[in-house]
């Protein structure tokens, strides 16, 4: 695997900050399809692997006694599925779960902690990236606190196009609720709210932001401060959706 068959935002930056290690890291990592989904780590358990993504979407996912879940964090090509247990930290109390098909590069967590003592390029690089998760769960519990359940879908739609890449999105009402922690009533309200703005279209399962700027504008601050952070750090990945 070169540098130009990466879209993994880490991977390049590794590529380019060390490309001897990166040769040596990349024998180790394995093309996998992530259906839709398929849980890939579960909370407070450590993982066998650790995922670089190229497509798709996994979500963070904290879920209550009861059964309930909310989507605290996303990670699509910019990112890692895994970070804590890459570095050898306790696991998250989250578990990652598959939200949009897509494809990866699968590396034993026991690899990317030897790469990870032995390179400092690709401990900072991940440690970089582990700041930017942490951002987003603070920003999240921000949302689920303040903002309106328009807004958080906004927001959440919004975060969720720019790092699948596409303004087509598969997913149910009943998906959206979980991952916005808001009831289905809420959503699909928020939904036919969009929906009548000719903001999104929705049907059989799929749904089309049609009018990204307005639907920027229908988000709240919280999309603006993820995004400048990210920006700053350069995971912002070259072929997401543009928003201006």
């Amino acid at each position: 695997m070169t540098t130009e068959q990466t879209r993994n935002r880490v991977l390049s930056e590794f590529a380019r900050t060390s490309p001897e290690g990166y040769s040596r890291f990349v024998h180790e990592a394995e093309p996998v399809v992530l259906p839709r989904g398929v849980v890939l780590g579960t909370a407070r358990r450590r993982t066998e692997s650790i995922y670089f993504l190229e497509s798709g979407i996994v979500s963070l996912v904290a879920a209550t006694q009861a059964g309930q879940s909310l989507e605290v964090a996303i990670v699509g090509c910019e990112g890692v599925a895994g970070i804590a247990d890459a570095l050898g930290q306790h696991p998250l109390p989250y578990a990652w779960i598959v939200q949009l098909a897509g494809l990866a590069y699968r590396v034993p967590t026991r690899v990317v902690r030897e790469h990870v003592m032995s390179c400092s390029e690709l401990h900072e690089l991940l440690m970089a990236y582990s700041q930017l998760v942490m951002h987003q769960l603070a920003q999240s519990a921000v949302c689920n606190r303040f903002h309106s359940s328009v807004q958080r879908l906004a927001r959440w739609l919004l975060l969720t196009a720019n790092r699948a890449g596409t303004l087509r999105l598969e997913l149910t009402h009943e998906y959206i609720a979980q991952m916005v922690g808001a009831p289905r009533s809420a959503v699909t309200a928020a939904a036919v709210t969009l929906r009548d703005q000719k903001i999104i279209d929705y049907r059989r399962g799929v749904l089309t932001i049609r009018n990204i700027k307005r639907l920027r504008a229908m988000s709240c601050e919280c999309f603006e401060a993820v995004t400048r952070v990210e920006e700053a750090n350069g995971s912002r990945q070259t072929g997401a959706v543009e928003y201006s």
